[in-house]
């Protein structure tokens, strides 16, 4: 029978031994999110984070900072290329420059028509276009799962129904294409973050901002701008939860395979939860005096007959940086996918 010193030195061996073997290691993971803990994707991206935990038995855990609480959203990319986080819950828009390709479907207005094409739409980019891979390794992140948003329709101060109502009206844009989409009905692009926005209208450093009806009211923009405008000015795959190669590389091969397996559930998952949050966000904004207005079919012409081809310019742009076969790719899958 061994003795208790014995025993003691037995336990202490093994559990040095599964400290070595990574059995008892728990990897952390930190997420900075561009987005507050509220909305319907961060809702789903806290469930992304859970299931992770659960599934990895607590070897694998990921906490998330909330509302840029690491860093602005348009630094989520070096904040994981320097290792200062891990991963991000950030909109390529953001980077148009290092993601051009990403940040294309993130930011050509008027291009889509439903929540469904752009979630089929960015997985089949994903999937079939080398080229989007490539970019995001390049950068040294990969995208594990991108959210979907609801249309993007003309929230603003006053009603406006027709394209010469916007002349002259500062708009919130993002990216390289969203600013050509307001100057060519007239209006002033101005660059704001999601958390710029409320501040932004009520002090009248804009009128009006592109914006999801869940994100009026989860955003609180009700407060300062009750006009919502029926025309959608941008629809397309919004943020992805990425994570660095680093941390990636850090992970089993069994623990990799279970974020993709978990990847690919929140992806439908946030499907579901978006268009229900629209459901829910249009009664409540109805209740807190907020106007809907149809903006006429002809004016919706008018707009984006005024507009620049987006497409053709994406060509142009990434065959300047060798790209241009995955830009033609990327633009034939686009038009099966909205039908155009």
């Amino acid at each position: 029978m061994l003795s208790r010193t014995m025993k003691l030195i037995a336990l202490a061996s093994t559990f040095v031994a599964m400290l070595a073997t990574g059995a008892w290691s728990q990897t952390t993971l930190r997420l900075n999110s561009q987005w507050p803990a509220t909305t319907a994707g961060s809702k789903v991206d806290q469930w992304f984070a859970d299931e992770i935990g659960k599934r990895t038995n607590g070897e694998v855990k990921i906490q998330i900072f909330w509302s840029e609480a690491l860093g602005k959203a348009n630094e989520n990319l070096s904040l994981m290329q320097n290792g200062a986080v891990d991963m991000g819950a950030m909109s390529a828009g953001y980077f148009p420059t290092q993601l051009p390709l990403h940040a294309a479907p993130n930011s050509i207005p008027m291009a889509m028509d439903t929540v469904e094409q752009a979630s089929e739409l960015m997985k089949r980019l994903a999937t079939e276009v080398p080229g989007f891979a490539k970019e995001a390794k390049d950068n040294g992140v990969r995208a594990l799962f991108f959210h979907h948003l609801n249309p993007y329709l003309l929230v603003s101060k006053e009603p406006i129904t027709a394209v010469s109502q916007m002349q002259g009206k500062r708009m919130r844009t993002w990216g390289t294409d969203m600013p050509r989409m307001v100057q060519a009905a007239g209006g002033v692009p101005v660059t704001l973050s999601l958390p710029e926005i409320y501040e932004g209208l009520s002090r009248g450093v804009i009128d009006t901002a592109p914006f999801s009806v869940d994100l009026v009211d989860n955003y609180k923009i009700y407060e300062v701008a009750k006009h919502v405008s029926e025309i959608t000015l941008w629809l397309g795959p919004s943020w992805g939860v990425w994570i660095s190669e680093r941390a990636w590389q850090r992970l089993s091969p069994e623990h990799q395979k279970i974020f993709m397996q978990v990847s690919d559930e929140a992806r439908a998952r946030d499907l579901e939860a978006t268009k229900k949050a629209q459901e829910n966000a249009r009664k409540v904004l109805a209740e807190r005096g907020v106007k809907f207005h149809d903006f006429p079919a002809a004016e919706k012409t008018k707009w984006r007959g005024a507009m620049p081809d987006f497409f053709a310019d994406l060509v142009t742009r990434m065959e300047a940086q060798g790209k241009g076969d995955d830009a033609r790719q990327a633009v034939k899958i686009w038009r099966e996918v909205a039908g155009r």
